[in-house]
């Protein structure tokens, strides 16, 4: 199990480097540079791959090996930084190269996560969504520290530093072949038997994941996946659960730098301290679930509540400096310690929610497992993207407070949702 969950952290950390990059180091670089903040959001909406992955999922599943995606995916990561590190962010092959990446990354995404289910037994689901979220957020924090790397080192060397990350991860994985991985059912824990494990006609899912890929086949395999329990509640719920903490945690550090407040600084709280907090709050919800035994849906309802505590003290800091034209001492400690807190929080909540959505995926086929993750982080990644691209114009036209107070408000829904899980998710 060990072995295991150290080889799957390190594949999460190599996936999080793309998306740090972007969300860490990317939007202070593109605001210290003159960026509008409708520019600096938008800029996210290269992030496309990831919401549209479950399209190209089903080739992973049907075609090759897991692990012959991973190799790929990866070796085609590192050509592209190889690509970047000659290419000015001011280029405009610069924005294709970063499409390019994440569509690279995305596929990798999808490998993995299918990696994880036939390798984990449905006790190892915890541990092994751990380090999964733990690993993710690992990396995007290296990735947002890149703006120290860059300021000592340079552009260039920089992005050859990541080539070279991923050429050592190709190298690794060149040696490494986990068991029951790509063997058809063998080996695939199955917690309940295929009357429990999901609705309609099994034969007919089962059928669709091993059909040849037309587009018949295609669309009759989406339409059993979504007849799979628990599959449009989860969704459902991942789609809105991150919609409202995303979108402070994203607007919050440029209204520190707009607020007079060191690019650095905010660097280190945001990036170091904040992503440091999300990691404790992985590791935590991680406790809960694997140690403490506590259902995923309760450890997610409990922290989703306690979140709105910092949200509320961050709306009262952008009041407050609408009001005045400046923080005091108490408001800037407020901003940066809720903006800690609510990383914890939602880390907290992450792990708890990627647990519920291993657990539904499990159900499905093992033939098709991998799809049908793919399909719930796609909603999940729709749901974290969302606001955040959107909120960067709604702040340049309305200000902070009425975009903070729209986060704040999108935030409650996922309560009532939670509420109203399904019983099957209840189970500690």
């Amino acid at each position: 199990m060990e072995s295991s969950i150290v080889v799957l952290f390190g594949l999460y950390f190599i996936q999080g480097l793309p998306y740090g990059l972007q969300a860490g180091f990317m939007p202070i670089y593109l605001r210290t540079k003159g960026s509008s903040l409708a520019h600096v959001s938008a800029f996210k909406l290269l992030l496309a791959p990831w919401f549209l992955k479950g399209t190209w999922a089903p080739l992973v599943d049907r075609y090759g090996t897991k692990m012959r995606w991973l190799r790929a995916s990866v070796a085609a990561m590192c050509v592209a930084c190889c690509a970047l590190a000659a290419t000015d962010p001011g280029d405009s092959s610069f924005a294709a190269l970063i499409f390019a990446l994440n569509v690279f990354s995305a596929t990798q995404d999808v490998a993995v996560d299918g990696v994880a289910m036939q390798t984990l037994s449905a006790s190892e689901l915890g541990a092994g969504n751990t380090a999964q979220v733990v690993g993710y957020k690992v990396g995007a924090a290296a990735a947002g520290l890149l703006g120290v790397v860059e300021a000592r080192v340079g552009w260039t060397r920089m992005f050859l530093m990541l080539s070279a990350i991923y050429a050592v991860s190709y190298a690794l994985l060149s040696a490494f072949e986990p068991k029951n991985v790509d063997a058809g059912t063998s080996g695939v824990a199955s917690p309940k038997s295929s009357e429990q494990s999901f609705h309609g006609d099994q034969s007919e899912i089962a059928d669709a994941c091993q059909r040849a890929p037309g587009k018949e086949s295609w669309e009759s395999l989406y339409r059993s996946l979504l007849h799979t329990d628990g599959t449009l509640w989860v969704a459902t719920f991942v789609l809105t659960y991150k919609l409202g903490e995303q979108g402070a945690i994203s607007l919050m550090p440029l209204f520190l730098v707009d607020s007079g407040m060191s690019s650095s600084r905010v660097t280190f709280w945001c990036g170091i301290l904040g992503m440091t907090a999300s990691i404790a709050g992985s590791f935590w919800g991680g406790h809960l679930v694997t140690n403490r035994r506590i259902a995923p849906a309760y450890v997610a309802l409990r922290h989703c509540t306690l979140r709105i505590i910092p949200m509320l003290a961050m709306l009262w800091v952008t009041w407050s400096m609408h009001l005045h034209g400046s923080l005091s001492i108490l408001e800037d400690f407020s901003s940066l310690a809720g903006l800690c807190l609510l990383h914890f929080h939602g880390g907290v909540v992450t792990t708890a929610t990627f647990t519920l959505m291993m657990q539904c995926s499990r159900n499905a086929p093992p033939r098709c497992q991998a799809t049908h993750y793919t399909l719930l982080a796609t909603a999940e990644v729709l749901g974290k993207m969302a606001l955040t691209v959107a909120l960067g114009g709604v702040a340049e036209t309305c200000g902070y407070v009425p975009s903070l107070a729209l986060a704040l408000l999108l935030s409650v829904y996922p309560l009532y949702s939670l509420r109203s899980c399904p019983s099957a998710f209840l189970d500690g």
